[in-house]
C-alpha cells in the first residue's frame, strides 16, 4: 500500500499549480501569472482546468456583464480542441491570434481606414526611395515598379471603401481587404495606443489567458504587458508557455526576463508523455539554456534514443528505411519496421522533395504574399482540391453516387436555391446539367490520367460546376498578366499534375508520414524519427551542422551567442528539443552531414548520448 502511496505521489508532484493559478482569482487579491509548462506536462488540461474554475465561479456574473474570457492560442486545431473541452460555453472567445485582434478593432472602422491609408502612404515613400537608389532596369527594380503602382492604385480606392474585410484563415487580395501582417501591427498598435481600445478591451475581457505564449506575436504581448502596467488592477492575464520551446521567430525574445515581478510563476516539472530515456536527453539538450528540468513518469517505460549519423550524399530515402529496420530490431518494436513512425522533417523544403508536390511548392514559397498561406494549408486554389475536387472524384470513382450527390449540393451553384428558382418550370434540367458537368470533369482523370491543376481548374470555369474565386478566375483565363508576380507564380505552381497537389494537401492536413520540427509541437507520437539534413532544407535560420560541431560558427553567431540574442544555433538546439520530445516510446535520430566523426565527438562531449547510442550508417 505505502509503495502504491508513494507512485501516486511522484506522478501527481504537479497538481498544486492548478491551485496556484486559481488562486489568482482571488476576488480580493487577483494576480496575473505565467506558467512554465513544459513539454508533455498537462499544460492544455492546466489551462482547461483553469477555465472550468472560472466558469464555476465566475460564469454567472460575467454572463449577466455580457463579459468574456478570451483565450488566445496559436492554431485553429487547438482552438477547437480547448472549445470541445468547455462544452463550448459563451463564456470563452477562444480564438487565434489575428482572430483575437480582429474581433477587438473590427468595428471601428474609421480608424482603420486612417490607420491603413497611413501605412500604404509609408510603403510607397519608402518604396520611391528604394527605386531612386536603386540600379534601373533589374528585375528588383521592375518589382518595386509593380509594388509602387500598386499602392498607388489602393489609394485611390482606399477612400471609397466603405468597410474593410478580413478572413483570418483565408484569402485577403481586394483593396477593402487587410492582410495577416496589417492586423496584427494595427491591433497591437491601438491596444498600445489608444486609451479607449484599453478600455474596450478590459471591459470586454477582464481575464486574458495566452496559450503558447513564448509563440505569441512579440507586438501584441507588448501592447499588453503595457496595458496591464497601468490597469493591473483591472485585468488578469495568465499566460501558458516554456521558452525552450519558442521556434517561430516573431515571438517575444526572452519573454520569462519580461514578465513582471508581481506575477505568480508556477512551475510543472513532470513530463507524463516520454519514456525516461527521452525525458533525460531533452534535459541534457536544455541544460546550457537555463535550470528547467523534468521528471519522467515513474511508471513511466525506460524508452530508447538512437543517433544514426550518414554522410550527406547518401540515399536518403534508402536510408532511412536501414534507420526503420535497425530501431525495430533495437527496441524488438515491429511498428517501425512497419512504417508505424513519424518522420520529422526540418523545414517544408524536405517534405516537398521527399512526397513529390516540389514543382508545386517551390514558386509560391518564393512569393512572399503566397508563402504562409502555403505553409500551413489555407491557400485557397489548394482547398477547393482538397475539399471539392478530390473528394467528388473519389467518390464517383468509388461508385458512392450519396456522396457525390451531396458534394454537388453542398458546392455547386448549378443546383442552388437562386438556381432552381430561375429554373421552375424544369428543375430537373438544373440537375441534368450539374450531371453532365460532374462526367465532363471525372473524364478528365479517367484511367491513369493526371491532369494539371490548371486544367481541371478551367475544366470547372467552363461548366460552372463550382464557383471560383477571382484570383482562380485570371488564373485559368489565357491573357498574359506577367506584371502581376502572384499570378505568375500561381500559374507555374498548379501546371503541375494533379497528383502533386494531392500529395500536397495530404501533408498539410497532417495525413502523411511526414510533419515539420515546427509543425507538430504539442502532439506526440510512440515511435519519432527526426531527420537533421541543413542541405536539403535549404534554409539559414537553423544549422544542425553547427548545433553538431560539423561547421564553423560565424562571428554573428559568436556574438549573440555571447549577447544573449537569438542566434542559429539557439533556435536549432530549441527546434531540436521540440522534435524530441514530441516521442512517446522510442526515439531516432538521424543526422546527415559532411564530418561524422565531429558530430559524433560533439554528441558524447555533451553527454546527450552514449557510446552504445551513436551509430553511423
Amino acid at each position: 500500500m505505502d509503495g502504491k502511496k508513494i507512485v501516486m505521489d511522484d506522478n501527481h508532484v504537479d497538481d498544486h499549480v492548478d491551485e496556484e493559478i486559481q488562486a489568482c482569482f482571488d476576488r480580493e487579491s487577483p494576480k496575473s501569472f505565467f506558467t512554465y509548462a513544459g513539454a508533455g506536462s498537462g499544460k492544455t488540461r492546466s489551462l482547461v482546468n483553469t477555465l472550468n474554475f472560472i466558469k464555476e465561479q465566475f460564469g454567472i456574473e460575467l454572463n449577466i456583464y455580457s463579459r468574456q474570457v478570451a483565450v488566445i492560442t496559436y492554431t485553429n486545431a487547438a482552438c477547437n480542441n480547448i472549445l470541445d473541452r468547455v462544452e463550448h460555453s459563451p463564456i470563452f472567445f477562444v480564438s487565434t491570434i489575428h482572430s483575437f485582434l480582429w474581433e477587438i478593432i473590427s468595428p471601428y472602422q474609421r480608424d482603420i481606414k486612417t490607420w491603413v491609408k497611413g501605412n500604404i502612404q509609408k510603403k510607397l515613400k519608402e518604396t520611391e526611395i528604394e527605386e531612386a537608389k536603386g540600379r534601373k532596369g533589374t528585375k528588383t527594380s521592375q518589382d518595386r515598379l509593380n509594388r509602387i503602382e500598386n499602392y498607388k492604385k489602393r489609394l485611390e480606392k482606399i477612400d471609397s471603401v466603405r468597410k474593410f474585410s478580413y478572413n483570418p484563415n483565408g484569402e485577403n487580395v481586394g483593396y477593402d481587404s487587410l492582410d495577416h501582417a496589417d492586423v496584427i501591427k494595427m491591433g497591437s498598435e491601438f491596444i498600445k495606443n489608444k486609451a479607449i481600445m484599453q478600455q474596450i478591451l478590459i471591459c470586454r475581457f477582464p481575464i486574458l489567458l495566452i496559450d503558447e505564449s513564448q509563440d505569441t506575436k512579440k507586438e501584441l504581448v507588448d501592447a499588453l504587458l503595457d496595458v496591464y502596467a497601468d490597469n493591473a488592477d483591472k485585468m488578469i492575464i495568465g499566460m501558458f508557455g516554456d521558452t525552450m520551446q519558442k521556434i517561430y521567430l516573431d515571438g517575444k525574445e526572452n519573454l520569462a526576463n519580461t514578465i513582471p515581478d508581481s506575477w505568480v510563476k508556477p512551475i510543472k516539472i513532470m513530463n507524463h508523455r516520454s519514456a525516461k530515456r527521452i525525458v533525460q536527453l531533452a534535459n541534457s539538450i536544455r541544460l546550457c539554456v537555463d535550470d528547467k528540468k523534468q521528471e519522467p513518469r515513474t511508471d513511466a517505460a525506460e524508452g530508447t534514443v538512437h543517433l544514426f549519423i550518414s554522410d550527406s550524399l547518401e540515399d536518403k530515402q534508402q536510408t532511412e528505411l536501414k534507420i526503420a529496420k535497425r530501431m525495430s530490431q533495437l527496441t524488438l518494436d515491429m511498428g517501425w519496421e512497419e512504417g508505424a513512425y513519424q518522420s520529422l522533417i526540418l523545414e517544408h523544403h524536405m517534405a516537398a522533395s521527399r512526397l513529390g508536390f516540389r514543382n508545386l511548392f517551390l514558386p509560391l514559397y518564393k512569393n512572399k504574399k503566397l508563402a504562409q498561406s502555403v505553409l500551413d494549408g489555407s491557400l485557397p486554389e489548394a482547398k477547393i482540391f482538397s475539399q471539392i475536387i478530390f473528394p467528388l472524384i473519389d467518390a464517383d470513382m468509388a461508385g458512392n453516387k450519396f456522396e457525390v450527390a451531396k458534394i454537388i449540393k453542398q458546392y455547386s451553384p448549378m443546383i442552388s436555391k437562386d438556381s432552381l428558382q430561375k429554373m421552375a418550370t424544369d428543375q430537373r434540367q438544373c440537375l441534368r446539367n450539374a450531371n453532365e458537368a460532374k462526367k465532363s470533369l471525372c473524364m478528365l482523370f479517367e484511367g491513369d490520367a493526371e491532369p494539371s491543376c490548371i486544367d481541371v481548374l478551367k475544366e470547372v470555369s467552363s461548366t460552372g460546376l463550382f464557383n471560383l474565386s477571382e484570383r482562380m478566375l485570371r488564373l485559368v483565363s489565357n491573357l498574359e498578366d506577367e506584371q502581376d508576380i502572384q499570378i505568375e507564380a500561381l500559374k507555374q505552381a498548379l501546371s503541375v499534375p494533379v497528383g502533386e497537389m494531392r500529395s500536397y494537401c495530404l501533408y498539410t492536413e497532417g495525413n502523411s508520414s511526414f510533419s515539420t520540427h515546427q509543425g507538430v509541437k504539442g502532439l506526440e507520437y510512440p515511435r519519432v524519427m527526426v531527420i537533421m539534413d541543413d542541405t536539403e532544407a535549404e534554409g539559414f535560420l537553423f544549422s544542425y551542422e553547427k548545433l553538431f560541431g560539423a561547421k564553423e560558427m560565424s562571428d554573428t553567431d559568436w556574438e549573440n551567442e555571447r549577447q544573449g540574442k537569438d542566434s542559429s544555433i539557439s533556435r536549432t538546439r530549441r527546434l531540436f528539443y521540440v522534435a524530441c520530445t514530441r516521442a512517446k516510446e522510442s526515439l531516432a535520430l538521424v543526422a546527415y552531414t559532411q564530418d561524422k566523426e565531429s558530430v559524433k565527438q560533439t554528441v558524447l562531449r555533451n553527454k546527450w548520448f552514449s557510446e552504445t547510442e551513436v551509430e553511423f550508417i
